[in-house]
């Protein structure tokens, strides 16, 4: 599957109407439905990511944990993790980490995939799995936010951005590790820490500061405004503060959201 070939193209036709039709469908859909639709979402994310780096693509394959570990160290792939923690009502930092960070990134994979994808057909079981991986990781924030039970905030701009530093750091360190034990290459690492992969804002990065992992230091800068451009659009949106049951009647507003405040 050539990027931007036409069954790419189709790819993202077809991503993007099921990204839009959620959009207006999931408000209407009453509480008890999202919530079963929110596990559904991470359940098929987390599980195909599981199955891919976890049982090697195969059905009764035997369980790596070994690779799955190391592949957490990818930050799409860590929504194996993070999906999960979402729908936890009180880890809000999990929901707001993923609405500001993670699924912008699983964004990116769609617009750019992989040079390997080029000689695999699209019905191949990596092209169909890791496509289907990113468009749930995608999903779930993405239909939170139509639910009017997620936005980014303001107050949590500095929280994600920490979080964001302390993973890429970690990162960092275990990438190191794997790379001195002869586990994994810098050619082959992850995360761009200690490989640009030909990425054009990267490479320039790495010109301006080439040092591995240190060299994505000005990004923070960039999250940081984008961050904060993203809570400011959303700052009128009113909200329901995420949980399972319903929320008490006098909590409501004219509208029928109360105001989540930044």
């Amino acid at each position: 599957m050539p990027a931007y070939g036409t069954v790419h193209l189709i790819f993202l036709g077809a991503t993007l109407l099921f990204f839009v039709a959620g959009w207006f469908i999931v408000p209407k859909i009453g509480r008890a439905a999202q919530n079963v639709l929110f596990v559904v979402i991470t359940v098929l994310c987390s599980g195909g990511i599981f199955f891919r780096y976890g049982m090697g693509m195969k059905f009764g394959g035997a369980f790596t944990p070994g690779t799955l570990a190391i592949e957490m160290l990818q930050v799409c792939n860590f929504n194996f993790i993070l999906l999960p923690l979402m729908l936890i009502p009180k880890f809000e930092l999990a929901r707001q980490y993923s609405c500001m960070f993670s699924m912008v990134s699983a964004i990116t994979t769609f617009l750019s995939p992989a040079s390997s994808w080029a000689n695999l057909e699209w019905y191949s079981a990596t092209v169909l799995n890791s496509w289907l991986n990113h468009v749930f990781a995608v999903a779930l924030p993405l239909f939170m936010m139509a639910a009017r039970r997620l936005k980014p905030q303001k107050k949590y701009v500095l929280p994600v951005l920490g979080c964001v530093f302390a993973y890429f750091t970690i990162v960092a360190g275990v990438s190191w590790l794997l790379i001195e034990n002869g586990v994994i290459t810098a050619e082959n690492s992850f995360s761009f820490v200690f490989n640009t992969e030909g990425i054009i804002i990267f490479d320039l990065l790495y010109e301006l500061i080439p040092v591995p992992y240190f060299y994505l230091y000005p990004l923070l800068i960039v999250l940081y405004l984008y961050f904060r451009l993203l809570a400011w659009a959303a700052k009128k949106r009113q909200v329901i503060p995420f949980t399972y049951h319903a929320p008490k009647e006098n909590a409501f507003q004219e509208d029928g959201l109360p105001q989540l405040k930044n």
